[in-house]
């Protein structure tokens, strides 16, 4: 008997750490987030998905308060993702116009 008690305990406190850890990653991963210029909104979605936006030239992340802590860190990271390989592509574009852009300057001449 004494021993189903502490196993009890053990998990109750290895469920506490872990929510401690998720919501520690989702602090710091919104911290993450406002570096890279996001403005954070927390709002009750009303079954929209979580994601990201311009709004008057402000990159704006909104997440979805009804969620878990652990549903909303999945969310975050998810939309964080999309942002980056978004970026990347953007960059991957600019770079490819750009040796274009010089190579008919060479053709022209």
């Amino acid at each position: 008997m004494i021993a189903k008690g502490k196993s009890l305990y053990f998990q109750t406190e290895k469920d506490d750490l872990a929510a401690n850890d998720v919501v520690s990653r989702l602090r710091q991963t919104l911290h993450e987030a406002r570096g890279i210029g996001f403005k954070v909104r927390m709002e009750v979605l009303d079954d929209e998905q979580a994601s990201w936006c311009v709004i008057a030239g402000v990159l704006t992340l909104f997440v979805d308060l009804s969620q878990t802590a652990s549903e909303q860190l999945q969310q975050v990271e998810e939309t964080l993702n999309t942002y980056h390989r978004m970026e990347l592509r953007n960059v991957t574009m600019q770079a490819s116009q750009s040796k274009i852009s010089k190579d008919h300057g060479k053709q022209a001449a």
